[in-house]
């Protein structure tokens, strides 16, 4: 028996690789402990998709480098590695004892495992359906840091989430790199939209979510297929990165966001209770004042319901590092203020014409006052906002985490609703 003390930083992903390593360190005989001074065993599980990412995760070593005593032993695993290799860290960080790469489960067993502990709630979980991407984004670390796309098998996807849905979730969330190329590199025309309905036919009850879908020419069809399969909420997120046709052609991304736009204002009348999440990159290279209003006209246009925007930061080895026409770092951090306040006006818009309509709700938790909560179909947990549960005086109602009810939407602020209850 030995106490365990983990980080993981980053993405969904990455969460997912390190709970099914949680798993496997427990079945060693690993307890996990909440404080670094009573563990035997440090465990980071590292980001480093961009400088930030990288700086927290060096920042959590340092600190535990710092407090480690004798015979407390502290191994790094994750994308620092996958970037920088073992040879470089070991210099730089010579109080790490191990260094693993990324998916690090693979140090105990070749086969990928399907059992996991869940970190974050016991009633979503985030399934990774592939790893890599075959994309060639100017700005992006990901292919050197995971390779190309990989997909996961079928088998082994429905056996993982099989495992999750018996734990308890409601909720799987899928992701990868890229969704939308999922059995594409096992010749795969239809891999996402088989994965999905073979999903949907696991007997509980659960719903499925779909992240970071690339904008592939024939979106507007994937979307109305997914959206036949019951199970499937209407939510998804398409990140775009930019709107102005020069700046994603430096970026190497798809140009077809008019085509995009039309499909979005098509996929709302089919679906009113639709909602789409996108992401976006300001300050990138040759990205001027004109071309910066070119992307805020687009956002005014479309009317995402939901928005996440990063300032560029010119990745070590990328093809954009090397791009003329910088903009200033202060620059690109008022862009993103600006966009942060125009998102604003423009999710608190969207979330106010769904007053008055009925939701599903996944109940979460309790917060401090004691009020119930959850998220909406119309809500990705941990990116977007969340759904109180009002009662009425007559409320007859005993509701707990972990249910799907339905509710009636009575009150929307700029990101969260407030539900009261119609029936479990």
């Amino acid at each position: 028996m030995f106490k365990l003390y983990p980080v993981s930083l980053g993405c969904a992903k990455n969460k997912a690789d390190f709970e099914k390593l949680l798993a496997l360190l427990i079945k060693k005989g690993a307890e996990i402990v909440l404080s670094p001074e009573e563990a035997d065993l440090f465990w980071v599980n590292t980001c480093a998709f961009i400088k930030p990412a990288i700086e927290e995760s060096l920042e959590h070593i340092f600190d535990l480098g710092e407090v480690k005593r004798q015979g407390q032993k502290l191994i790094v695993s994750g994308c620092l590695i996958g970037r920088y290799g073992v040879e470089i860290l070991k210099n730089l960080l010579p109080e790490v004892d191990e260094f693993y790469g990324i998916e690090p489960y693979r140090i105990f067993t070749q086969e990928e495992p399907y059992e996991r502990v869940l970190t974050e709630s016991p009633f979503y979980a985030f399934l990774k359906i592939s790893e890599g991407c075959h994309r060639n984004c100017s700005y992006c670390t990901i292919p050197k840091i995971r390779g190309r796309l990989k997909s996961k098998p079928l088998d082994l996807l429905l056996k993982e989430a099989d495992f999750l849905l018996k734990l308890g979730v409601k909720e799987l969330i899928l992701v990868a790199q890229d969704i939308t190329s999922y059995g594409l590199d096992l010749k795969q025309k239809r891999g996402l939209v088989n994965l999905v309905k073979s999903l949907s036919q696991l007997p509980f009850e659960f719903r499925i979510r779909l992240l970071y879908l690339y904008p592939v020419p024939n979106l507007k069809d994937l979307i109305e297929e997914l959206l036949s399969i019951p199970k499937v909420v209407p939510y998804f997120d398409i990140p775009i990165q930019h709107a102005h046709p020069e700046v994603l052609k430096n970026m190497k991304r798809p140009d077809n966001l008019e085509v995009l736009a039309e499909t979005i204002t098509y996929l709302r009348k089919l679906s009113p209770e639709i909602a789409f999440r996108t992401t976006v990159i300001v300050g990138f290279p040759g990205e001027g004042e004109k071309e910066f209003e070119f992307l805020c006209d687009y956002l005014k246009k479309v009317e995402f319901d939901y928005l996440g925007v990063f300032p560029f930061y010119p990745e070590e080895g990328t093809l954009a590092e090397t791009l003329p026409s910088k903009v200033p770092y202060k620059e690109r951090l008022r862009r993103r203020r600006e966009v942060l306040k125009l998102q604003k006006e423009i999710s608190k818009k969207r979330l106010s014409l769904r007053k008055g309509k009925e939701e599903e709700v996944l109940v979460l938790g309790e917060d401090e006052n004691g009020r119930l909560w959850g998220i909406a179909k119309a809500q990705a947990p941990e990116v977007d906002g969340i759904t109180y549960i009002l009662f009425p005086k007559n409320n007859v109602f005993n509701l707990t985490p972990g249910e799907l009810i339905k509710g009636k939407i009575k009150r929307t602020t700029t990101y969260d609703l407030y539900v009261e209850p119609i029936t479990k």
